[in-house]
């Protein structure tokens, strides 16, 4: 039974601490700032008013979008909302003078100046050639153009990831007509590309540290520890010299550091790794929380830019002997998976990787929702130096590696321990990958139930060969206008692959080894109208049958992976699950339906009583989720009863007035902002007189 006192109880007791309060020092002033440009390119067709731009290149240069319709094959781009971005690998073209340049500026009447913005760029040199991203201004109109600061990027264009950069604009404080430019180079070859969003340039004032970038890594192995990383940039005019910082994992235990004798300037940064490192003692998806506090040892004029969060996946990358050869792969089975769950594996193309394939298909995240493992074989190198997956291709005929042996001696070590079900493994792939799909059907027939080939073809002789002991359900993905594994096929094999029939013909050849009829034909809803294409569907089998073929033909569409980049329409990872879950009926006909539960499986249709909850106060993996002090052990649910008595009363008042302006180590704050301040005060109240059970 909840209690509450009578308003004129809590009156009394709201004015007396407003009594003591006045006493006390309480700073609420809010950052107030001149901002000169606040830009957030909204717009996805056209530049913003005042902006301009220079460029060599015959695609236009930098456009507007998202990132499903700026990102390309071999360049994707995490979501942003909509910003601004060049491709050099969508267009391979002369890049070397993509300005994106502000409207003129006026610095003459500003004490200090800086541009902030968030980036998205690799610098990864490849053939010789390294993408380069630099801050430069012009006094004449755009006629010449001077470097201001080099961008740097990680090195590495599979594990970009949006970052916020601060340049010092001090040295343009003299001038008046300004114009600044964000200037991406290819440096001549076929590079990558650089993304741009939140362009934001303001004269700082006061005191202000800005959590700017988190750099650990977001996929680590299982097993590994990672330092807790990131810069802090001072935005204010102040010097910062001290500063605490917090992190936590999942709102559970937090870890603070003080870092001290610093001599941090306006538009200068500090680069930090935290003492206590994150430990991956489990596979899964886990949320990381890191704040900067206590700045100067009070808390700074603008809290917005205090704190940043990035999730770290931890995967397995192991290793297994198969045919004579180390063979490598990934393996990732989140948390939500039951025991004895489905298997999927995701081939990557001829030259590509595990995790590349892994980065752009985000099956990691479909596993997550829907509960099951997935694989990312990696293949091995041909005697010209790039991996592959052998299929027989013309001019690979001395290759021996067995990669169906592969595979099948991978689903043996996923399912010793009963960890994933062996009657239920799937496999998809790309180019290479989706042809080795085609083999897998014909050849492994009792190991895969389903193959979905995207932009895959099958080899005539694999063709000619081909007798499974059972029938496995095909889904093929393919554009119309795919310049490397046509569409019609080669039939005189004038590419070198080696022979290959149409994608329809292909089609047929299985519709009729199955003994299938049509079942239905339509259109998927051309919700990307800026793509190029569209996609229509042919569906042969009944629903529920183990052996259905259907095709998606994507009309317009290239040598791509739907959804990553090509068309945007539908989702090949997407499909590919959902069309593997249909099959056979796939996976348990009943299980948990409730979204809270630990687990909750989201392709179940019919509750059996079975969901398991996470005790209050914890997670779903024990973590305690209500440890305020950070002292390992768990506190009252009610976070405002600080002396744990079952009830919310004048006790707990008082240790909040007793701490009341706290800024370090605080253990009465409530609402874990690092700091003892009204606001943690009037949470108390909130909850004045309730019992706490």
């Amino acid at each position: 039974m909840i209690v509450r006192k009578h308003p004129s109880q809590l009156f009394a007791i709201l004015f007396s601490c407003i009594i003591l309060l006045t006493s006390s020092t309480f700073d609420s002033s809010l950052l107030s700032q001149n901002i000169l440009v606040n830009e957030t390119f909204d717009d996805p067709l056209i530049l913003p008013d005042g902006w301009g731009q220079q460029t060599l290149a015959n695609d236009g240069g930098w456009s507007n979008g998202n990132n499903s319709s700026l990102q390309s094959e071999w360049w994707s781009i995490d979501p942003h909302g909509n910003f601004i971005a060049t491709n050099d690998d969508a267009c391979d073209c002369n890049k070397s003078e993509d300005y994106l340049i502000t409207p003129p500026l006026n610095f003459t009447d500003l004490d200090n100046a800086i541009l902030s913005f968030a980036g998205f760029f690799s610098g990864q040199a490849f053939e010789g050639s390294t993408d380069r991203a630099t801050i430069e201004y012009s006094l004449n109109g755009g006629d010449s153009w001077i470097v201001l600061t080099e961008i740097a990027g990680n090195g590495n264009a599979d594990n970009t990831v949006w970052e916020n950069h601060n340049v010092n604009l001090s040295e343009l404080l003299t001038y008046n007509d300004v114009l600044l430019a964000f200037h991406y180079d290819d440096d001549g070859g076929w590079m990558f590309g650089w993304a741009i969003d939140d362009v934001v340039i303001y004269e700082p004032v006061g005191l202000n540290a800005e959590m700017t970038l988190l750099t650990f890594p977001t996929n680590i192995s299982l097993g590994s520890a990672v330092n807790i990383s990131g810069v802090i940039t001072n935005t204010g005019t102040d010097v910062i010299e001290s500063f605490d910082i917090v992190w936590s994992q999942g709102g559970s235990m937090s870890y603070s550091q003080s870092y001290g004798n610093l001599n941090i300037s306006t538009g200068n940064s500090y680069n930090f790794t935290h003492q206590d490192q994150f430990f991956a003692q489990s596979a899964g998806l886990y949320l990381i929380d890191v704040t900067v506090t206590n700045v100067n040892g009070q808390q700074d004029e603008d809290l917005s830019n205090n704190s940043l969060s990035s999730s770290i996946m931890v995967i397995e990358y192991g290793e297994i002997y198969s045919g004579g050869f180390l063979r490598d792969y990934i393996y990732f089975k989140p948390s939500s998976a039951p025991e004895n769950c489905p298997l999927v594996f995701v081939c990557h193309g001829y030259g590509g990787s595990a995790q590349d394939i892994m980065n752009y298909s985000h099956f990691n995240d479909l596993a997550i929702e829907y509960g099951f493992a997935v694989c990312y074989p990696q293949g091995i190198q041909d005697s010209g130096g790039n991996t592959f997956f052998n299929v027989g291709y013309d001019f690979q005929n001395n290759e021996t590696v067995d990669d169906v042996a592969y595979l099948e001696d991978l689903i043996s070590l996923f399912s010793t321990d009963g960890s994933v079900n062996p009657e239920e493994v799937f496999c998809t792939g790309m180019s290479n990958g989706g042809d080795f799909c085609y083999l897998l059907a014909c050849e492994a027939s009792e190991s895969f139930r389903g193959v979905a080939p995207i932009s895959g073809m099958i080899m005539q002789d694999i063709m000619d060969n081909c007798t499974p002991s059972q029938n496995v359900g095909i889904l093929e993905i393919h554009g119309t206008q795919d310049n490397v594994t046509y569409y019609n096929g080669d039939y005189n094999n004038q590419d070198g692959w080696g022979a290959y029939p149409s994608i329809p013909a292909t089609i047929d050849f299985f519709v009729d080894l199955y003994g299938l009829a049509l079942n239905s034909t339509g259109n998927f809803p051309n919700i990307s109208s800026n793509d190029g294409s569209s996609v229509s569907y042919q569906k042969y089998g009944v629903e529920d049958e183990c052996g259905k073929v259907w095709l998606y033909t994507v009309s317009g569409g290239g040598h791509d992976w739907p959804g990553a980049y090509g068309n945007m329409d539908i989702d090949a990872s997407r499909e590919a699950w959902l069309f593997f879950d249909s099959l056979c009926g796939s996976g348990p006909s009943s299980g948990c339906t409730d979204s809270a539960a630990c687990n909750f499986n989201p392709a179940i249709t019919e509750d059996d009583g079975t969901c398991i909850y996470a005790v209050e106060g914890y997670d779903c993996e024990g973590v305690c989720l209500n440890d305020f002090n950070g002292d390992g052990v768990c506190d009252s649910i009610c976070p405002e009863d600080l002396n744990s008595d079952g009830y919310i009363t004048i006790q707990d008042i008082l240790l909040i007035l007793s701490e009341f302006g706290c800024t370090s180590f605080c253990e009465n704050d409530i609402n874990q902002d690092g700091f003892v301040t009204v606001d943690d005060l009037l949470q108390v109240l909130s909850e004045f007189g309730n019992t706490c059970s």
